[in-house]
């Protein structure tokens, strides 16, 4: 388990990141890490203690100066969410969006399937509500039309 202000390492990047926040879920431990003034999401088997950059790399202004190159290999830039809880869909719709900013993607590709429109709805609120999301639109026919969401992201 870490803490918060501690400086780790995101899994498979030369990226690091200081902890802001702790999230206890009924299935894991969410922690939010700050990159260059981005926040991610990840879970605990995701990242690992970076004991080089725990203590240096602080400037004047206690600030963590961060440097890092991201590894791209097996991002995709879409999601399925067809199937899933609600709960469990946002959840793993914000884990997506972080790895999308971690990818520097600007279009990302959300599948929630066409009938009912539950998880559709529950997609857009978390859309309209997220400062990563510059605007989204329903897919076009050829994308999935209904069943899909298309968001840029800032």
């Amino acid at each position: 388990m870490f803490n918060i202000n501690d400086i780790v390492k995101i899994n498979g990047t030369n990226t690091s990141g200081k902890i802001t926040r702790i999230k206890k879920t009924s299935t894991s431990i969410l922690y939010t890490v700050n990159i260059n003034n981005s926040n991610i999401i990840v879970e605990e088997n995701q990242i690992k203690l970076d004991n080089k950059k725990q203590n240096e790399n602080y400037d004047n202004n206690n600030k963590v100066t961060i440097t890092y190159n991201l590894d791209t290999e097996g991002f995709t830039n879409e999601i399925m969410l067809r199937h899933q809880t609600v709960e469990v869909a946002l959840e793993n719709l914000d884990k997506f969006i972080s790895q999308a900013i971690c990818n520097k993607e600007k279009r990302v590709k959300i599948i929630h399937g066409r009938h009912g429109g539950i998880l559709r709805n529950a997609v857009h609120d978390y859309l309209k509500n997220s400062p990563y999301i510059e605007s989204f639109k329903l897919g076009d026919y050829y994308e999935g039309s209904i069943g899909v969401t298309i968001a840029y992201l800032k």
